[in-house]
């Protein structure tokens, strides 16, 4: 949890109780999770967790850019960011992927007007796994 506690305290949030168990199920998790998802898995170890301090959690460290909103057909999923990387979205198991291989970059900083603070690559198709057969 100290990890966890100085990763909060780094982006200028105080490291409740509450905070530190939503962060900690994001950085062991090894999928990309759901906020009703990360609801219903911290229930069962802090059952007082209201969906409110999970909803209000994940959007302020999405705001304060300790997460990334991963927006998906289905539902919006948090990655940690701890190198910046790309997202690959399976149409059939939902399943999101990080891409770590460089793509093709933008160098923007105004587009049609408007001001550019990132960029984003979010590819979808079908996984490998589920081309082979898988789940």
């Amino acid at each position: 949890m100290e990890k966890v506690a100085e990763i909060l305290k780094k982006a200028g949030i105080k490291p409740t109780l509450q905070r530190l168990h939503i962060l900690k199920i994001i950085l062991d998790g090894k999928r990309h999770m759901s906020a009703e998802e990360i609801y219903k898995f911290l229930n069962q170890e802090v059952p007082t967790i209201s969906r409110a301090t999970v909803y209000n959690t994940l959007n302020l460290l999405s705001k304060k850019g300790v997460l990334l909103e991963i927006v998906t057909p289905d539902a919006v999923k948090y990655d940690y960011i701890e190198k910046p990387h790309h997202h690959f979205y399976c149409e059939r198991c939902k399943r999101i992927y990080d891409i770590h291989e460089e793509l093709p970059s933008l160098n923007l900083e105004k587009i049609e007007g408007h001001l550019v603070k990132s960029i984003q690559y979010y590819i979808v198709g079908i996984c490998e796994n589920c081309l082979n057969g898988g789940e």
